[in-house]
């Protein structure tokens, strides 16, 4: 029990940290964390809804068909990004407090998450004050999309975070990675709208049932739960492969860091 409330103590002060250093001694301090999203927002919705056509069929308006697949998406690409070097960068702390390795991981994945959720409801209240109708009917697979995408988003900083401590090239490649994953999950144009083998071959990535069932449920449309239950299927597949790696690695970790 005592471990137990230590470890939890340990937590809390590492997500503190997380998301108290991340803009220290910037003009807007914890402001960036809903600014930037909101930047990205606009110049992509400018971008897609004005300067190329815009390739979905949707009565709401592209600024918000786009908002509701832009803001999940970050949610997993935000916390795998500022996780995947969670373990190296507390080195110092490794060698001399015993607690499991996996709080690092998770204070950064928490942290990050926090702040994209407080983001994602801010454009909801934001997209309801300009009247643009969401289907209530659908706020359960957002709630269900947003979980799945949290367990993903866990597993898969898990893996990179052991990975980067034994090979240094992970964090290197991430962002590209990251990049290719958000132009194949259908977040700025309808799967719908592709040819029939793309729209096939985007269903094998796991963050396209998530990201199309918070959109399609919140815009009134039907929600593929099938589909979500075997992303969840494979979210979990991935958190048990991230502890499994993370056992076989935890007698050789400090010697790599």
């Amino acid at each position: 029990m005592t471990t137990n409330l230590a470890h939890r103590f340990v937590f809390r002060e590492l997500l503190r940290r997380e998301l108290g250093e991340r803009y220290r001694n910037t003009l807007l301090g914890g402001g960036w964390y809903l600014v930037l999203p909101l930047l990205q927002l606009a110049v992509l919705a400018w971008v897609f809804g004005s300067l190329l056509p815009a390739r979905a069929q949707t009565s709401a308006p592209y600024g918000v068909f786009l908002a509701l697949a832009l803001y999940p998406w970050g949610v997993f690409a935000n916390a795998v990004a500022r996780s995947v070097t969670a373990l190296v960068d507390n080195a110092a702390l490794i060698g001399k407090i015993a607690i499991p390795h996996s709080l690092y991981i998770l204070a950064r994945v928490a942290a990050s998450v926090f702040v994209d959720l407080a983001g994602f409801a801010l454009v909801i209240v934001v997209v309801l004050l300009f009247g643009v109708k969401l289907a209530p009917a659908g706020v359960p697979a957002m709630f269900a999309g947003m979980a799945v995408i949290g367990l993903f988003a866990l597993g898969v900083s898990r893996v990179l975070a052991v990975l980067q401590v034994f090979l240094r090239d992970v964090a290197a490649a991430i962002g590209q990675l990251l990049s290719l994953g958000f132009f194949i999950t259908p977040i700025f144009y309808e799967r719908e709208q592709l040819p029939l083998v793309a729209q096939h071959a985007l269903a094998f990535n796991p963050m396209t049932a998530p990201i199309e069932a918070i959109r399609h449920g919140l815009l009134g449309r039907e929600v593929d739960w099938q589909a979500l239950a075997m992303s969840a299927v494979v979210a979990l597949l991935v958190i048990a492969l991230g502890s499994w790696l993370a056992t076989r690695t935890r007698a050789h970790l400090e010697d790599f860091l």
